[in-house]
């Protein structure tokens, strides 16, 4: 109660202003220039966008009787919100430390993580190369008016002219207008701005949290229109939540439209897409369907098994990403319900495989004491390891899961890995330009995790701890050149 209380003091310093003017003070506030990254964040720009909502939902645009917004009052309205962190649940409140540390991760990492051109590249060739009449592009251009070539090419570039001024105007695009078509960037800002007087309905459509306890922890709803539109000029919000709506813009908007057809298409073409990765690698490997033809009706099976020197490692693909309550709860059955088809699916399906390789000859795959099991999500679900994943919220499943498996054929739970479809990539990388096997990159995550003090808390982080140069893999140059080439100069 007391921090519902605390937002109404917000909501009340706010209300009577003139929308437009509180949106100017806070945008100013959190877009001030910064010397470095830890002074811009020192701003809180996860909060400052949620007072942007509350604003947006508050007050009408322009009322003709608003109040004149003092500093005194705007310096109120953010400590005021500031204040009411200290009646939300911390780190140590929780059963387990690492779920709520999960709620801070999706909340403020989003500001932090800089533009990766192994994921722009990835996302890109995930689905350029898929036919014109494929369901998935076919969809996307009735809600668009956009094939998704189009809109990746133009949104990278809209996000590059943000980087270098705060606000424009279709015009200022001229400079692209032979090679990406002013239509084309006319319906590519369209699709990530929002009206400003059309504002309040549409954030509270995509306000999950109903003014509950749980938006102190939400990625800000204007990951689904980072652009504010406003007497036709183009204002971005916050360059990095532009940044993040662009990267998974074709995703969000095809799952939500329609996700069972959506991720029944996209499932398969994220599975081929691993097999890019391995076979760059060079590492030994084998796939679903070599596997299945092997095994009879029924027997739980994963995407890929990669073999060497005396181990297995089973990879498996779950093209998902967490819906809203997976991201800000810390309560553990909830968490669990959410990644009940995703992570805990693929702990079953791998320990259940290897039981039945033990018992049965298999070509091309043997038994071997020694395995691991990565899962391949294509957005961040932050578990960690299996251990972690144990720990937080599946204790009673896994342990359900191992009662019917030999004890040689269980998967240790610190030999679990959920990792993003980036890191996947960059550990494909590792493994192709230097001496690391994949074993070798899973063994020094292990010993990292192993203590406390070298504990890191996503696959990234073992990665760049590696000691070596990681660049983006080969095999995404040519989706770099396709988006590079008609950059703005």
């Amino acid at each position: 109660m007391k921090y519902e209380r605390q937002v109404k003091k917000v909501k009340g310093l706010m209300r009577g202003h003139d929308a437009v003017e509180v949106l100017e003070a806070l945008y100013k506030y959190m877009n001030a220039e910064a010397s470095n990254d830890v002074e811009r964040l020192r701003r809180h720009p996860w909060l400052i966008m949620l007072i942007v909502k509350w604003n947006l939902l508050e007050n009408r645009v322009h009322p003709e009787s608003a109040k004149k917004l003092t500093n005194k009052t705007f310096n109120r309205i953010l400590d005021s919100a500031f204040d009411a962190g200290k009646f939300v649940k911390m780190p140590t409140a929780g059963s387990y430390y690492r779920n709520l540390l999960r709620n801070i991760a999706f909340q403020q990492f989003i500001y932090q993580k800089q533009l990766s051109s192994t994921t722009v590249a990835s996302n890109h060739l995930l689905l350029s190369e898929l036919p014109k009449n494929h369901r998935i592009n076919t969809r996307f251009k009735t809600l668009t008016g956009l094939e998704i070539n189009d809109f990746n090419k133009c949104s990278l570039a809209i996000y590059a002219i943000f980087l270098k001024k705060p606000s424009l105007k279709i015009d200022d695009l001229k400079i692209i207008y032979d090679k990406l078509g002013k239509e084309n960037l006319e319906k590519t800002l369209a699709v990530l701005s929002i009206d400003l007087h059309k504002v309040k309905g549409q954030v509270k459509d995509n306000d999950y949290s109903n003014g509950t306890y749980s938006e102190w922890y939400e990625q800000t709803p204007f990951l689904r229109f980072p652009l504010v539109k406003y007497d036709n000029t183009y204002t971005c919000l916050n360059i990095y939540v532009l940044l993040r709506c662009i990267e998974g813009y074709v995703y969000d908007l095809l799952k939500h439209d329609d996700p069972q057809s959506f991720m029944d298409a996209f499932g398969k073409i994220f599975e081929a897409y691993l097999s890019k990765g391995l076979a760059y690698s060079k590492c030994s490997y084998i796939d679903e369907a070599a596997i299945k033809s092997q095994l009879p009706e029924g027997v739980s099976v994963v995407d890929f098994v990669a073999s060497d020197d005396s181990v297995n490692i089973f990879i498996d693909a779950k093209a998902v990403e967490l819906p809203y309550l997976g991201k800000v709860s810390d309560n553990p059955k909830v968490i669990l319900g959410k990644v009940r088809t995703s992570a805990l699916k693929a702990i079953k399906q791998a320990n259940v495989f290897n039981n039945y390789v033990l018992n049965n000859d298999l070509e091309h795959l043997k038994f071997e004491e020694n395995n691991y099991l990565i899962v391949v999500t294509y957005k961040e679900l932050y578990l960690g390891n299996g251990v972690d994943f144990y720990e937080s919220c599946a204790k009673k499943e896994i342990d359900e899961i191992m009662q019917g498996i030999d004890p040689k054929a269980k998967i240790p739970l610190e030999n679990i890995y959920f990792i993003t479809l980036e890191e996947f990539d960059l550990m494909c990388s590792v493994v192709k330009q230097t001496e690391f096997t994949i074993e070798d990159v899973l063994i020094h995550a292990k010993k990292n995790d192993s203590k406390s003090h070298s504990m890191k808390f996503d696959f990234m982080q073992h990665i760049n701890s590696l000691g070596v140069t990681v660049t983006r893999p080969d095999y995404l140059d040519g989706a770099i050149e396709q988006l590079t080439d008609l950059m703005p100069s």
